[in-house]
């Protein structure tokens, strides 16, 4: 029905995904390279993880702000 006002949106899952991914990649790829001594590609990662965790509850913020 077109102009029923009901809307699928799929920036939960972004937001849900942004968020799982980045406390996974800090939990398990920078403990990795942590112990492996791979000091770049755990910064990175961390950098990584944090950047997709910011993202996350930004989305979400803009997502209550608009409802």
């Amino acid at each position: 029905m077109i102009g029923s006002g009901y809307t699928t949106s799929y920036l939960i899952y972004a937001i849900f995904l942004a968020l799982a991914c980045g406390v996974l990649i800090l939990q398990v790829d920078v403990r990795g390279f942590k112990k492996n001594n791979m000091n770049k590609e755990r910064k990175v990662s961390r950098a990584l993880g944090w950047l997709l965790i910011v993202t996350g509850l930004i989305l979400y913020a803009v997502d209550l702000f608009l409802k």
